[in-house]
């Protein structure tokens, strides 16, 4: 019995909460309004937002656009509270200890306790801040940060990098950083350089060392239009891959900020079919091949390749993942103890993980995603496929896209046709290319 998914759609996306975060610590060192054209409203922005407003920035919001008015003068003393989000607790922290002769709290939610901070407060306290953490909170005094050469370990997060990069106006003498260790994510570093040269502020990077000349200032620009979030595409990308009708979503007619851009090519290097429009872009089944990847620069694509391998025809291997460990949860063990739990041969030895095809039928499982987003939305591509499956904690999707189910709902849709297997048949093993869209007959009634 060959069994196909065969679903369609398309999906409009917010703006990218990556790019969005970036920008919104650059406006608070603006000295006239800012339009940003596609904002999202997702938990991480608004907690970012909600702070840069305790600073004195003022947001008049709709759902198109913001303005951004930033003050003459921040205030310099306040509490913070940051909930759930790394990139505002990283960016927050090194934006407070930048104020001259500031006072600020930050308070941090459970999830954030278990996310490295020490490595960034360490650098800041060595070139002029004052920070301690008491209990569940940040005390910074804030200073004129003196620049300087500094070594920074690049190997747990580059939002560490991010964060010292964004308060370029901020130091008193050039600064210079020397990135020891493996670089993870350095595309993220990529990007904030890209959009801090797009407000007027140069940085030399050459791979091992990032140098940025004192004095420089962002420039004042009318707008800044928000790319389409593509790491959230990524999931639906990858029920394109799986299904025989097209999946879509919106793009941009100009090279990416994100690295989750990339993910295109990882797919096709699988066997996807991709079509790229000029506004829009596709995604088919093709015949999906295990490979061979090192992932440090795209980790939060790690579930959504993973969850992809177990369709393939061979097993796939993922490399330079170690830093998974330090996300909303450690997402390495998360993944293979929950795929494991559907029957999914997955391994994680000498900082390989190894994901082998599926080769039965998951019963009624339950797939625990430790209220991470990325794992509810990567899980969402198993539960299409197998509907019996649940999922835990589905409502954390907010915290990077709201409406992550209802598009899913809307894609579910558009589903043509369903291969049902009759009552006898249920659980039983079957060839792994005839896994894609099985579905057990109590689902029958709802689907014809």
């Amino acid at each position: 019995m060959r069994n196909h998914l065969d679903i369609s759609g398309h999906i409009t996306l917010e703006g990218s909460k990556s790019i969005l975060n970036r920008v919104l610590i650059i406006t608070s060192y603006l000295r006239s309004p800012l339009k940003i054209i596609n904002p999202s409203n997702c938990n991480d922005i608004e907690t970012m937002a909600d702070n840069l407003c305790k600073l004195g920035l003022k947001m008049d919001k709709t759902q198109d656009a913001w303005i951004i008015k930033p003050p003459k003068k921040l205030k310099r003393k306040g509490d913070l509270f940051i909930n759930d989000s790394g990139t505002a607790y990283r960016f927050l922290t090194a934006r407070t200890a930048s104020i001259r002769r500031s006072k600020f709290i930050i308070n941090i939610s459970d999830q954030l306790k278990k996310r490295p901070i020490k490595p960034l407060t360490d650098i800041l306290n060595q070139i002029g801040a004052a920070i301690q953490m008491k209990g569940d909170s940040l005390k910074i005094k804030g200073s004129l940060l003196t620049g300087g050469i500094i070594d920074v370990s690049a190997d747990i997060s580059s939002q560490f990098i991010s964060s010292l990069l964004l308060i370029a106006p901020a130091y008193k003498n050039d600064l210079e950083l020397f990135l020891e260790g493996e670089i993870v994510s350095r595309s993220y570093i990529d990007m904030t350089i890209k959009i801090m040269q797009d407000f007027g502020v140069i940085v030399d990077f050459d791979g091992s060392r990032i140098f940025i000349q004192a004095g420089q200032e962002y420039n004042d620009l009318d707008e800044y239009l928000i790319e389409p979030d593509f790491s959230s595409a990524c999931y639906f990308w990858a029920l394109g891959a799986l299904s025989r009708s097209l999946i879509s979503t919106n793009t941009i007619d100009k090279a990416s900020l994100q690295p989750d851009y990339k993910f295109l090519t990882i797919l096709e290097k699988i066997g996807a079919k991709i079509e790229i429009g000029k506004d829009k872009i596709s995604v088919g089944r093709g015949k999906l091949k295990g490979i061979n990847i090192d992932m440090k620069n795209m980790p939060d694509q790690v579930p959504t390749l993973a969850v992809l391998a177990l369709f393939a025809d061979s097993k796939t291997t993922i490399t330079n993942i170690s830093h998974l460990k330090y996300k909303e949860s450690n997402r390495i063990e998360a993944l293979v103890t929950e795929l494991s739990g559907i029957g999914a041969k997955i391994f994680y030895n000498n900082r390989m993980l190894t994901i082998n095809p599926l080769n039965r039928i998951p019963g009624n499982e339950t797939l625990d995603t430790y209220n991470d987003h990325r794992l509810v939305m990567a899980f969402h591509i198993l539960k299409i496929i197998f509907p019996q499956i649940s999922i835990t904690n589905a409502s954390s999707v907010s915290k990077s896209y709201p409406n992550f189910l209802n598009d899913i709902k809307s894609i579910r849709s558009h589903r043509k046709k369903i291969v049902i297997l009759s009552p006898e048949n249920r659980g039983r093993i079957i060839h792994r290319k005839d896994l894609c869209a099985v579905a057990y007959a109590k689902y029958a009634k709802k689907d014809n």
